[in-house]
């Protein structure tokens, strides 16, 4: 600002900046809104790539391979759960193995019922037998009462 205000009393006259004398090696030159230019000198075998540890580089590579990964994978897995979302259950039981399976409970049943009938007869059975062994042990006389 200061360059301009001088200039404008210098009544018209361009101002002059002084540009620092030139840097070895590499230099950027910046130039502000106002005009003024600042040179930033680079050092001699200045590289960039000095500046930035190659590890840092590797995450840096690393992480923009992720994101990539989750920006395309994301819709797929998406997609893919969608898809095992709609399948249907599983397959349905024909007529004919479905009437077969229906025949063979009600056997089952009719079986078991019968058997139950058996273990019925048994019990009575059994108690009929014992009964009849206690009244013969009553009956017949003791071996101290002869």
């Amino acid at each position: 600002m200061r360059g301009r205000i001088a200039g404008a009393a210098d009544q018209g006259a361009e101002p002059a900046t002084p540009a620092p004398p030139a840097a070895p090696g590499r230099t950027i030159t910046v130039r502000g809104r106002d005009g003024y230019q600042t040179v930033i000198g680079l050092p001699p075998g200045f590289n960039a790539r000095d500046v930035i540890p190659p590890q840092a580089v590797d995450i840096s590579i690393a992480f923009f391979v992720t994101i990539a990964a989750i920006i395309i994978g994301l819709p797929i897995a998406r997609a893919i759960a969608r898809r095992m979302d709609r399948r249907p259950g599983p397959a349905q039981i024909p007529t004919d193995v479905s009437a077969q399976l229906n025949q063979l409970n009600q056997a089952l049943d009719a079986i078991a019922l019968e058997v139950e009938r058996i273990s019925e007869g048994q019990r009575f059975t059994t108690r009929l037998l014992s009964e009849q062994q206690d009244s013969a042990r009553q009956a017949l006389p003791s071996a101290t009462n002869r």
